[in-house]
């Protein structure tokens, strides 16, 4: 009974959907969510890998090179269209607003004149973000649909960018409240305010800093002497480690001060909460990062400080000391070491992941989406991945809406020979080792 009752939940609400919206789609909960464990260490091998030891040297040298890019850079990037690429779908794609009304083109139009590109680059300044916040493709906090119902995929929200991170500031809007930025991963606006300039001698000295950690575990909050919140940890960041006792380290941060000036000092941590940078390979502790993540909410570009699918696999990998790229693609083919999956049918594509990805450390990429193999069950491949939905039949919508734990055949169910979406098996491309990857980056000759 309990059963049937679910069923006429889904019906009535697939009736409410195609009155209110004029549109014939039903929007499910995949089975998978319930039928298969939640939780990444259900899914670690009964035998553990082991692991080469790591060059961690290597690794940080690595990884630090790319982070501090921006400042070793003499110029901001003279390529306006590669910089400012979304100013050609201003004057070309309306969309919709926070009120769900479409944009006008002379919308479109001052947001183009605010951004002053005649006067790009008005800037060339070494800066660090001081909190977490937002990389917004256009100088404005308002949202950008494609279509009406587009939620959560705002096109002006490019990136979440980590406390810490060193950027250069190229460029400012009309009002000056935005800065536009250039970072190692990503390009953008953020809010003035969330940004301080760093003198070359300061940026000397935070370049020098030799020893480093990375949270074990998602959202610290980080509090001054006095108690003050100063910003918040994340799983993927890293912090400059000054000392350390057992119970506690002393890390460095980069605070803005009043005159917009970088200002360095130190908070203190428990050291229970973090771990050396960077860190060995160990399948349990990418099970265990998953796992804390397990049901996080999508947040497609960062929104509301979440993370969508290619963000989930950097910070995954990040206290590897492996430097990912943003865009889930170049994370594929990042390093040159992906396998090309497109030519295969799916069951010669899924036998051949069985048998060659490694666990909790293979990515699985299709246009426009990424994924974590970590192993299998029952033949059937099994991934964790943050996904807001998966279109099955042309008419189902399989609601995930975050992180989660299914198979590359999820929602296949309601498809039929008349109405049929492509699964997740049917639409992925390459996957990629990241313990590859490493061998790549310790012998960088071969990449």
């Amino acid at each position: 009974m309990r059963g049937l009752g679910k069923l006429c939940i889904y019906a009535l609400c697939a009736l409410i959907l195609v009155a209110c919206s004029g549109k014939k789609i039903t929007i499910l909960e995949p089975k998978e969510l319930s039928t298969l464990p939640q939780n990444a260490n259900y899914y670690l091998p009964q035998d553990l890998l082991e692991f080469p030891q790591i060059d961690s040297k290597a690794l940080q040298k690595d990884y630090l090179q790319k982070f501090f890019a921006p400042w070793l850079q003499a110029k901001p990037n003279p390529n306006i269209d590669e910089v400012f690429w979304i100013r050609q779908s201003l004057l070309k794609s309306r969309g919709w607003g926070e009120n769900l009304k479409p944009y006008s083109l002379e919308d479109g139009q001052r947001i183009l004149d605010s951004m002053q590109l005649d006067l790009y680059p008005s800037a060339n300044k070494k800066a660090i973000i001081v909190r977490n916040t937002h990389i917004r493709a256009v100088p404005s906090v308002l949202p950008k649909f494609s279509k009406r119902d587009g939620y959560p995929f705002d096109r002006w929200q490019n990136s979440l960018i980590f406390s810490g991170t060193p950027v250069l500031v190229s460029h400012y809007d009309s009002s000056r409240r935005f800065a536009h930025i250039e970072s190692a991963f990503v390009y953008g606006w953020v809010e003035a305010r969330d940004v301080a300039f760093v003198s070359e001698e300061d940026a000397k000295r935070i370049m020098s800093w030799e020893s480093y950690i990375t949270p074990n575990r998602d959202n610290i909050a980080l509090l001054d002497s006095q108690k003050h919140f100063v910003t918040e940890a994340r799983l993927g960041q890293i912090f400059a480690l000054k000392t350390k006792s057992q119970d506690m380290y002393e890390i460095y941060v980069v605070l803005r001060q009043d005159n917009g000036n970088a200002r360095i000092s130190t908070l203190k941590v428990k050291s229970q909460d973090f771990l050396p940078f960077p860190s060995a390979f160990d399948q349990s502790l990418v099970a265990d990062f998953l796992t804390q993540l397990m049901g996080r909410a999508y947040g497609w570009g960062g929104l509301y400080e979440e993370r969508d699918c290619s963000a989930l696999v950097r910070d995954i990998f990040a206290h590897n000391g492996i430097f990912l790229p943003r865009n889930s693609k170049t994370q594929a083919f990042y390093g040159k070491n992906s396998i090309d999956l497109s030519k295969m049918s799916p069951k010669d594509k899924e036998a051949y992941i069985i048998a060659n990805a490694t666990p909790f450390y293979t990515i699985l990429w299709l246009q426009g989406h990424i994924m974590i193999y970590l192993g299998h069950t029952q033949g059937k491949a099994i991934v964790a991945h943050s996904a807001w939905s998966v279109t099955s039949g042309k008419r189902y919508e399989n609601m995930l809406g975050g992180v989660v734990i299914t198979t590359l055949h999820i929602g296949e169910e309601y498809n039929s020979s008349f109405r049929h979406s492509k699964t997740l098996l049917e639409r992925i491309g390459a996957m990629s080792d990241m313990t590859m990857l490493y061998q790549k980056i310790i012998n960088p000759e071969k990449l």
